[in-house]
């Protein structure tokens, strides 16, 4: 659309009005389009939180579990146990020790580098 010349305007400012008409039009459908995705948004959200709603509580009761057991378990033996504890691991199991140390560790690094390089960027 190209912009009109002033002398080719309505004096009357037809050609404004005419134009505000038109953006009011298209900004209606374009609203009524927003409209109609959120709402279709909407409703797969709520399709999808009915189908995982099934699966996720039990998953959140075992976690729930998990984090009571923990809690008595460090209530109970303190830091010090836990650490005798993962002492008698180590010696029952030195390689498998080993091995999940070195992947800690590799896994720790490749973070450390990623996040470092993401700040030099």
């Amino acid at each position: 659309m190209v912009p009109k010349m002033e002398y080719e305007m309505e004096p009357n400012g037809g050609s404004v009005n005419k134009t505000m008409a038109r953006v009011t039009e298209r900004a209606e459908v374009l609203v009524g389009s927003i409209g109609q995705s959120i709402d279709s948004a909407a409703q797969t959200i709520q399709e999808t939180l009915r189908r995982t709603e099934k699966s996720a509580n039990p998953a959140l009761g075992t976690v729930a579990d998990g984090l009571d057991t923990l809690k008595e378990y460090l209530t109970d033996r303190g830091m010090g146990g836990v650490r005798e504890d993962v002492e008698a691991l180590i010696r029952r199991y030195p390689f498998q020790a080993l091995v999940i140390g070195s992947s800690v560790g590799f896994l720790l690094s490749r973070s450390w580098k990623r996040g470092r390089a993401g700040l030099q960027e």
